[in-house]
């Protein structure tokens, strides 16, 4: 092959990794054909990728090691994570490559005092030479790739250089897999927070306690921000001056963070953290880093969070502890309006009138898309208003953009947000042609409003072309949809790249998915509440329950899918009242 034409066929592989890449939430999907493309155009025959996880250079994970013969009999690989292997076994231009972050070749392990103790190895796997890249972000080394030489093999420069482009797709790889990562573990703790609060707070209702209610959240504030102790402070009249609830996860008598309240509460901003505290007097201060937010009733500010002693608290901390003081801040106003019984009859009939609001806001929403399909939807709120909502719209005569959302908390607050979404979502839906565009825009006009509030909401918004088939969906932290094929076998791994919920991140940019749906009767997209109901065993509904349920029913109308799951979901339930709103919309043939 002539070097021109090699050149393009390279460049051809690398515009190709690069696709996987930029595709791929994942790098643990695509690593092995990273690699295979890259062993392509390359003249070594073998490589295998080790990767450092949390910035521990104890020990590197072998994940990629399919091109390797003897290696992976003495390392099989028994989880994604790859195979936990001992750094110091590794020889010295390995860590010297991973030090200086340059890469480091090794032509010949036979004559080279820096490999001796590997040519054992170097035997039973069949190479003499080998050479390594380091994969560098954010200017730290989060792993590396070995390329192996045999007798007949050789690299040029240029060889060297496409090798290293290849290496260095894999650390953005390995970078928006780690963001992706951090995300949905963002979601998730967001979840069990408010899930949390919100036990929480019935109980502060119904026995108006509150050092209970203190108590269980500053254990919350332990565990979302991975501190070792945490303490509220209310200051409120109504609270006899001050209320106060420490935990500490190891020293159940000791606060550290006590002394520094009334410095945090005269502070200007509402939150902030400090890491790496040099405590001048250990025996008084253990401090080695605190995280605070302030606790805001309107204008006033009625108290503070703070947390102390995690290894290192970054932005993400901050967020999530914001959401949650909102929260403590929302659950004591609560408290206070229904200690009021009257104040508290008149708050049950204004909840009956928006209820009623809600349903018309919904039947709307039901509607033909175009000869083959029509939207269905069913909702059974928890309370006399829930936060779970749908709403659908054609936008012109080819495009119909609908949205499901699920809305943190209940009542009138959940009510007030649900109005504000819908509002906006109906102006921007003839603003952008996207739901990429639409859900990006969305957040920015709600944010302000939603931080204010103490707020957030996931959602789906999708965009059906009645003419193409064809269904766009922009994904802000919502379960995706499930889709079933005309033989009933429903579409593993969809493609629906999830974004961060409404209102958590002003500057939050949201994506395109899109999918041929002519062939697949059945597009269901749901909210958490019908997963979670639970039966007499405490076993969750689950969404293999839902699927198995989609799959026997979906070639029935849609009065007929309704009806069968009400009466699955009382089956398995025992009962037809749930503690979560339950809201399934449903994109079916006709």
């Amino acid at each position: 092959m002539s070097n021109s034409n090699n050149d393009n066929y390279k460049m051809k592989n690398l515009v190709d990794i690069s696709t996987m890449v930029t595709q791929s939430t994942d790098f643990f999907t695509i690593k092995d054909k990273i690699v295979e493309k890259m062993l392509e155009m390359v003249h070594p025959t073998k490589a295998c990728v080790n990767l450092f996880y949390k910035n521990n250079y104890q020990h590197a994970y072998l994940v990629c090691s399919q091109t390797l013969e003897y290696i992976p009999k003495v390392f099989p690989m028994n989880s994604p994570r790859g195979v936990k292997i001992d750094f110091s076994d590794y020889p010295a231009y390995i860590h010297e490559a991973v030090k200086d972050k340059k890469i480091v070749y090794i032509e010949n392990i036979f004559e080279d005092d820096r490999a001796k103790e590997e040519r054992e190895l170097a035997k039973a796997e069949g190479y003499v030479g080998r050479i390594i890249f380091p994969f560098v972000i954010n200017n730290a080394v989060v792993g590396f790739m070995t390329c192996f030489l045999t007798e007949e093999d050789f690299l040029t420069q240029p060889d060297i250089d496409f090798i290293s482009s290849v290496s260095s797709l894999i650390s953005l790889s390995i970078d928006i897999t780690n963001k992706n990562n951090n995300n949905q573990l963002i979601i998730h703790k967001l979840r069990g927070a408010i899930s949390s609060i919100n036990e929480a707070t019935k109980k502060l209702y119904l026995n108006k306690n509150i050092n209970g209610f203190l108590e269980h959240l500053s254990k919350q504030a332990c565990n979302i921000t991975n501190s070792k102790e945490a303490i509220i402070v209310i200051n409120e009249k109504e609270y006899k001056n001050r209320a106060v609830s420490c935990y500490n996860s190891e020293q159940k008598n000791q606060i550290n963070v006590y002394p520094i309240i009334e410095d945090i509460l005269s502070k200007d901003d509402m939150g902030s953290y400090l890491n790496n505290i040099e405590n001048k007097d250990s025996d008084v201060n253990k401090l080695e880093s605190y995280i605070y937010y302030k606790l805001k009733d309107k204008n006033d500010t009625i108290g503070c969070i703070v947390c102390a002693n995690s290894k290192n608290y970054t932005n993400d901390d901050l967020n999530i502890l914001s959401v949650l003081a909102k929260q403590v801040s929302v659950g004591m106003q609560l408290y206070k309006y229904n200690v009021e019984e009257v104040k508290h009859k008149v708050l049950a009939n204004e909840l009956n009138l928006l209820n009623k609001q809600q349903k018309l806001i919904m039947d709307k929403s039901e509607m033909e898309c175009n000869e083959q399909k029509e939207l269905s939807y069913y909702h059974k709120p928890a309370r006399v208003v829930g936060g779970d909502f749908y709403y659908a719209m054609r936008v012109d005569e080819d495009n119909i953009v609908y949205i499901v959302a699920d809305v943190m908390g209940h009542g009138m607050v959940s009510n007030y947000v649900v109005a504000m979404v819908k509002g906006a979502f109906k102006v921007l839906c003839h603003q952008f042609k996207t739901p990429g565009e639409i859900m990006t825009n969305l957040n920015k006009i709600l944010y302000d409003e939603f931080d204010k509030m103490g707020v957030f909401t996931t959602c789906l918004i999708s965009m059906i072309n009645t003419k193409e088939n064809t269904l766009i969906t922009s994904n802000a932290g919502h379960y995706s949809p499930i889709m079933v094929r005309k033989d009933g076998s429903l579409v593993e791994n969809l493609n629906c790249k999830k974004g961060i919920p409404i209102g958590i991140i002003q500057d939050s940019d949201y994506v395109n998915n899109v999918h041929e749906i002519k062939d697949y009767p059945m597009v269901c997209m749901y909210t958490d509440g019908i997963l979670e109901i639970n039966n007499k065993e405490k076993e969750e509904y689950g969404i293999d329950r839902l699927e198995k349920f989609l799959q026997n029913n979906f070639r029935f109308t849609k009065q007929a899918v309704l009806e069968n799951l009400k009466i699955d979901l009382k089956e398995f339930s025992g009962t037809d009242n749930y503690e979560d709103d339950i809201l399934v919309v449903m994109l079916k043939d006709k």
